[in-house]
């Protein structure tokens, strides 16, 4: 979870070695953190993230989520500033990740942007390899991001050695009557916050013997909740008696629903899910997601459609030596065994 902040800040000759990319007013570039630049430049880093995303956010919000318990990295951002302005961002997050090794800690990269009139500066490159130092010196052994294959960023990840590790695919189709029924002793209803630690179990246990996010932090829902990043009503859950069996997350729109997350260890409370998933949907698109439904939950899938691919990559950088030389996706399923990872593992 989230640490104290770190007020670490970095000349742009000290990460690289290299001078500092060419600037119309030559001032150097220094590389600072959220909490300075949100006391010293708040200005700059709301105008930084409304140009990159189109988002008006005074980012308090980031401060709210990391008070609640987010994973925030200690620095929880990385800022290339020059004079008054910041030019681009790096957001990282720690979360708990299983390897052929056993579980670990990795760095996320949650965010990654550059103001629209200063690319092809080299930022996002310094910033990623200072994110890396810092998270090398930790003693965390692998970086993670997500991204699009045919963005331009793609190629760049590739230059500082991230390689591609999964890629989430779905299913759509039109919705007509319910393919699954409810089972007797199965009740289905809209989740409330206090389910939290229940959701976080029925998780465990529906990835015991996976690789990748087979485990979150077990305040992983509750932490989501109380920032704000999830909200329960965006989610049902399955239980039998007063316990939790499963969930499911549901995103409603005027002529689609997606459920990105179905989660349970048995096939009959899926079955629930899938069919008050569908129930909610008749008449509509459905799209169903992501990877893991490829393993046991895959016969779930077969009548509904074909599996799509996505445009979205996992992408991961080895930080410790023994790693560099790897072919990390196949290292993580070297053995057969599924890798979890599901639309809240998608930073």
């Amino acid at each position: 979870m989230a640490s104290s902040p770190s007020s670490e800040t970095t000349s742009w000759r000290s990460v690289s070695g290299a001078a500092p990319p060419r600037s119309d007013r030559s001032i150097p570039v220094e590389i600072i953190d959220f909490d300075r630049a949100y006391r010293d430049y708040r200005t700059s880093l709301v105008a930084l993230h409304f140009s990159a995303w189109g988002g008006l956010d005074d980012l308090a919000s980031s401060l709210t989520a990391r008070a609640s318990g987010f994973p925030f990295a200690p620095y929880l951002g990385l800022y290339a500033r020059e004079g008054e302005r910041l030019l681009s961002a790096a957001i990282v997050s720690h979360y708990p990740f299983t390897t052929p090794d056993g579980p670990e800690s990795v760095a996320g990269i949650e965010l990654l942007m550059t103001r629209p009139d200063v690319m092809r500066r080299g930022l996002a490159g310094e910033l990623l390899r200072e994110v890396h130092r810092r998270e090398r010196r930790a003693g965390r052994r692998l970086s993670l991001l997500c991204t699009g294959r045919s963005n331009r960023a793609h190629d760049l990840y590739l230059q500082l050695g991230y390689q591609d590790i999964f890629s989430p695919r779905s299913t759509l189709r039109l919705i007509g009557r319910p393919s699954s029924k409810i089972a007797p002793g199965i009740r289905v209803r809209r989740a409330r916050a206090s389910d939290a630690p229940a959701l976080a179990r029925v998780h465990r246990r529906a990835n015991v013997g996976a690789r990748g996010f087979a485990r979150r932090s077990p305040r992983s829902f509750r932490v989501r909740f109380l920032s704000g990043l999830l909200a329960a009503r965006n989610l049902i859950v399955a239980e039998r008696g007063r316990r939790v069996e499963g969930y499911a997350t549901l995103e409603s729109h005027a002529t689609w629903n997606r459920a990105a997350e179905v989660v349970a260890p048995e096939s009959e409370v899926r079955g629930a899910l899938l069919a008050t998933v569908e129930g909610r949907t008749k008449g509509r698109w459905l799209a169903f997601g992501e990877e893991w439904f490829t393993g046991d939950q895959r016969p779930a899938l077969d009548p509904r459609s074909e599996l799509l691919p996505s445009y979205a990559v996992m992408m991961a950088c080895p930080l410790a030596p023994e790693l560099r030389r790897r072919d990390l996706y196949r290292w993580l399923r070297s053995d057969g065994r599924p890798f979890a990872c599901q639309l809240l593992d998608m930073f």
